[in-house]
């Protein structure tokens, strides 16, 4: 059982936090240089609409299976490092919440009214938190990975 759900909760990471990595330090990188706002900011929301619902699996497949190998499995003998992953896992999801439902959704909005400039502003918001839960999403896997404490 602690294969499976270790194996679930790594693929949700690997979703996660790959996806946050390509599209902060590749993808948007990659369409400032070669494309104008006017074709940017759609081909990032797209990005954005076809990767968020991923977003969401991975965050039913991380919580699910982290609650299940802490309870189920470790019970009392959880580490303090499961602790601390767990408590930067919330922040990431709550972080990704806000993202969702406020700037994306605007976005989408300004975008659809034709106004650019909104449009960019609310980006320019959801890249700036992207890279705080990339960190944090960094840390995390150190954490897991090494378990310091």
């Amino acid at each position: 059982m602690y294969s499976i759900m270790i194996t679930l909760h790594l693929l949700g990471v690997v979703v996660w936090v790959g996806g946050m990595f390509f599209a902060h330090m590749a993808l948007r990188p990659a369409a400032v240089e070669v494309l104008e706002p006017p074709q940017r900011l759609p081909l990032m929301k797209r990005t954005l609409d076809r990767f968020f619902p991923w977003v969401w699996l991975a965050i039913v497949l991380i919580l699910g299976s982290g609650y299940a190998i802490q309870f189920g499995i470790l019970g009392a003998g959880a580490g303090l490092h499961v602790h601390i992953m767990q408590g930067i896992g919330l922040a990431m999801v709550a972080l990704f919440c806000y993202i969702y439902f406020l700037p994306y959704r605007q976005m989408g909005r300004a975008l659809q009214a034709g106004e650019l400039s909104q449009a960019g502003a609310r980006l320019a918001v959801m890249r700036r938190i992207i890279g705080i839960n990339l960190v944090l999403g960094l840390v995390t896997i150190v954490i897991g990975a090494a378990k310091p404490f």
